[in-house]
């Protein structure tokens, strides 16, 4: 017995000599990943808790009618934390202010912002209709019916035929507008199927072919 475990122990040895230094630099790999998995944790919640306050700031900055400082806060959250759902909401607010205050390519350069840099957001679909909607203010219809392309579906398909449907007729094309607003009353309900209605019939066209 003593001797197979002088033998183990022999065996032991040479494996050691040949493999110990890959053990070695595994485990220390592993604690480095583990480690470095809880500072990448740590960094993130305080990006967020940071992305956070800034969009708190916007907001008070907005409660205060403060445009201003609202703006600067909203673009050094863009600057620093592009990928947060706070600058998202930081600058769809943002815009609508802007609207308010009838600046509709500042709120349009605010909301071209999310389309570029957070395509993939919950939002972006709400972005994209909103900056149209802020181009066709400034006078620019091409480009918001281009912003408009392809058109969204789900909740918002109706809005958005409904605002290709303004664009359409403020660039005097009856049929492409009558063909929209048909589109959206096919998605439409309530008062907001009673209004897409009158533009229909302002165009002197029915609604028969919503069905």
């Amino acid at each position: 017995m003593a001797y197979e475990d002088e033998e183990q122990l022999e065996a032991l040895k040479v494996w050691w000599q040949r493999n110990g230094r890959v053990v070695i630099i595994a485990a220390v790999l592993g604690i480095a990943s583990v480690l470095g998995w809880q500072q990448w944790g740590s960094w993130q919640a305080r990006q967020a808790a940071n992305a956070a306050a800034d969009y708190q700031a916007v907001m008070g900055a907005l409660n205060r009618a403060d445009r201003e400082v609202a703006i600067n806060r909203t673009k050094q959250l863009q600057d620093t934390y592009a990928q947060s759902p706070y600058t998202v909401l930081a600058s769809l607010a943002v815009a609508s202010a802007e609207m308010a205050e009838n600046q509709p390519q500042q709120a349009a350069d605010l909301l071209a912002w999310i389309t570029r840099s957070q395509p993939q957001s919950p939002m972006a679909a709400v972005a994209r209709l909103r900056q149209a909607e802020a181009l066709m203010a400034a006078g620019d219809n091409q480009a918001a019916l281009t912003l408009l392309e392809p058109p969204a579906s789900g909740p918002l398909a109706a809005r958005y035929q409904e605002l290709i449907g303004d664009l359409q007729a403020a660039r005097g094309d009856r049929e492409a507008a009558i063909s929209a607003y048909r589109a959206a009353l096919q998605r439409s309900a309530g008062q907001r199927r009673a209004l897409v209605e009158v533009k229909l019939f302002d165009l002197g066209a029915t609604v028969e072919e919503t069905s």
